[in-house]
């Protein structure tokens, strides 16, 4: 789906595309499930235009601009590429090695994007076409063969062979060839910045009117793991300066530039050609996944909203005090047209999970548990929500479960101890369900874990809360009493595990009777 704002952006990138400007670096940001990957890559499609199914790609993405304001003017700048060839080289740098750095890590999916291997029979094949040799190059590996080149290609043990007999027949004598295959080893060991520019400068320089665009995607997530260095982003940023023009470098990320640059250990003043680089900033903001998530994933049939209505107003009361929470803003329903909009959900609770995503991801990064606003709500639709009832809503321990996946092991033997002392003292409430209820709303740190709070978000039927919440209260009891959970103020929260050994040692010292 297109929103506005991301049509807003693309007219906005593809102004700068055609223009004349030198500072050819953008860098886009936005949170978990933003959509900026999926940005990135339908800006990637507009730019190359490929053709899918027989359609090209510009005309594909035409009509999803349908009733977008400014609809007609990002139609006339989609037309303004046409003049415009572009190379697009993309890639997920967070996944991909960074032994030899961002700059070789961009010249191997530079070759790639050709057609070409990504390793140094790669660079064979790319300086075999700058020189116009690729075709008799081919033909002679066919002749030597018997397969064509395209084919030998998929099975890397019989490309080195294949190459140093057909170089060898014809370029060079055996010893030029091993000499030059050593030369390029030595080159891809010492890649570098400068090295990438006149690489794709000589490219440049054969297709002069083509441009080359790097999209890189997970980009601060990949400075984070050490993937790649900011030093690397500096000096790839100013080794492109002088070809600027021809070569974009689009960066994806979850941080904006300045916040990765302020978390970095190095020196500002080193980094402000990254900076300069980097010119124009497009944030994607949480605005964009609501309008996601209202129309793409929560739209409703028309005899679906009129039972809804009917539910809200039968039930306003009922639906207002059980979404009115103690919190540090307004969590209560307060319309027909939010109660449908939202349902099966509460408006509230992606104001939490946004929170809860940005919190956990320190905790699971190396798990990637923390999924995304979008991908969160899709997962609790399809998994937790398939075959619920009609008027029954999502609740914490739903988002817990999706947006979560795989919580740390001292977490999971959390729910499972909370799970089994709940059901050996009898309670009707499920032990991992709460403990995943009073996580969220720890996590998300704007909400009260009270026992009344827990229960409102714990429930899933809303007319149940006079009945469940005693029995929540006796769970919350028998949790605190097994150092499961602590309560402050009335406040609940799940005891670390230094702090369950304190609270048993504490438990254990003798009390002196006076």
């Amino acid at each position: 789906i297109v929103t506005d704002n991301i049509a807003e952006h693309f007219e906005k990138f593809i102004d700068l595309y055609t223009s004349n400007i030198k500072e050819t670096g953008v860098w886009i940001s936005g949170f978990y499930g933003s959509g900026k990957s999926y940005f990135g890559k339908m800006l990637g499609y507009l730019l190359e235009n490929p053709t899918i199914n027989g359609t090209p790609a510009r005309d594909r993405f035409k009509p999803r601009l349908s009733g977008v304001k400014g609809e007609e003017l990002l139609k006339n700048e989609i037309g303004k590429l046409e003049g415009h060839n572009t190379l697009l080289v993309m890639l997920d740098v967070a996944k991909q090695s960074g032994k030899h750095g961002l700059h070789y890590m961009l010249f191997r999916n530079f070759l790639r994007s050709l057609g070409f291997l990504d390793n140094l029979y790669g660079i064979f094949e790319f300086e075999l076409s700058l020189d116009g040799e690729l075709d008799e190059f081919k033909d002679r590996v066919k002749k030597n063969e018997g397969k064509e080149w395209s084919e030998i290609k998929k099975h890397s043990m019989k490309v080195p062979a294949a190459v140093g007999r057909a170089l060898t027949d014809w370029k060079y004598t055996e010893d030029e060839y091993n000499k030059t295959r050593e030369f390029l080893e030595d080159e891809i060991e010492s890649f570098s910045p400068s090295r990438l520019k006149e690489k794709l400068k000589l490219y440049l320089d054969k297709f002069p009117d083509t441009k080359i665009v790097f999209i890189f995607d997970e980009a601060s997530e990949a400075i984070a793991q050490d993937k790649i260095k900011l030093d690397d982003l500096e000096g790839v940023s100013e080794a492109l300066t002088s070809i600027s023009q021809k070569v974009w470098t689009v960066a994806i990320a979850q941080e904006k530039l300045d916040d990765v640059i302020n978390n970095s250990n190095v020196s500002k003043k080193n980094l402000t050609k990254v900076t300069d680089r980097f010119k124009t900033k497009i944030p994607l903001e949480s605005t964009e996944v609501d309008k996601i998530i209202r129309s793409r994933l929560l739209q409703k049939k028309e005899d679906a909203m009129s039972e809804l209505e009917k539910y809200y107003n039968k039930n306003v009361g009922l639906v207002s005090e059980n979404t009115n929470l103690e919190s540090t803003f307004p969590t209560k329903t307060e319309d027909v047209e939010e109660f449908k909009t939202y349902y099966p959900f509460h408006r509230y609770q992606f104001d939490l999970l946004q929170n809860f995503l940005f919190q956990s991801k320190t905790l699971t990064s190396t798990q990637v548990a923390a999924r995304g606003m979008i991908i969160t709500t899709f997962d609790v639709l399809r998994k937790q929500l398939k075959d619920t009832d009609l008027f029954n809503f999502a609740t914490s321990y739903h988002l817990t479960t999706e947006a979560q996946p795989n919580p740390d092991a001292a977490l999971v033997n959390k729910y499972d101890n909370a799970s089994k002392i709940l059901h050996n003292g009898g309670s009707e409430i499920d032990g991992k369900k709460l403990l995943k209820a009073i996580h969220f709303i720890g996590e998300s740190e704007r909400v009260k874990a009270t026992a009344s709070n827990i229960t409102k978000m714990y429930l899933s039927d809303i007319g149940q809360y006079h009945d469940v919440k005693p029995q929540i209260d006796e769970a919350l009891t028998l949790l605190k009493d097994q150092k499961i959970l602590i309560e402050n103020n009335h406040v609940y929260k799940i005891t670390s595990d230094l702090e369950t050994k304190l609270l048993k040692e504490l438990n254990e010292l003798p009390v002196e009777l006076h």
